[in-house]
């Protein structure tokens, strides 16, 4: 009867632990997909300054000022870093390329040359 008991017990103490391990992962996956997003969106943001920076530089009345220059490099070199560091956390959000087509299509020559070499027999010569 106490071997029972214990084996209720661990069996209770494991469904606890399990229904809480999987609360925990939900969470922490909900938390790195919003910072994924938000590190997108900065990227995003810092591109664009970083365009409308150099369209500021080159405009007559700004052409060759040495600090929008050294921002407009500043900023370049912002964007490198972000996109360097941060491009793995920025993807996890993006959607899966999966190509079946090449495989589905490979499958399908093999199957069809097989069947050709199967139902080829060839001509026979019958010597009645």
């Amino acid at each position: 009867m106490t071997i029972e008991v214990w084996l209720i017990l661990a069996l209770l103490t494991s469904l606890v632990l399990n229904a809480v391990l999987m609360w925990f992962s939900r969470e922490q996956s909900q938390q790195l997909s919003y910072v994924s997003q938000n590190i997108g969106d900065l990227v995003e943001l810092v591109t664009n300054y970083g365009k409308h920076l150099k369209q500021v530089y080159s405009m007559e009345m700004f052409y060759g000022d040495e600090t929008l220059k050294l921002l407009m490099e500043h900023t370049n070199a912002l964007t490198l870093v972000i996109q360097e560091e941060y491009a793995e956390i920025t993807q996890l959000t993006d959607p899966l390329e999966v190509e079946f087509e090449k495989e589905e299509d490979s499958a399908e020559e093999e199957e069809e040359q097989q069947e050709k070499d199967v139902f080829y027999a060839g001509t026979r010569n019958r010597n009645t």
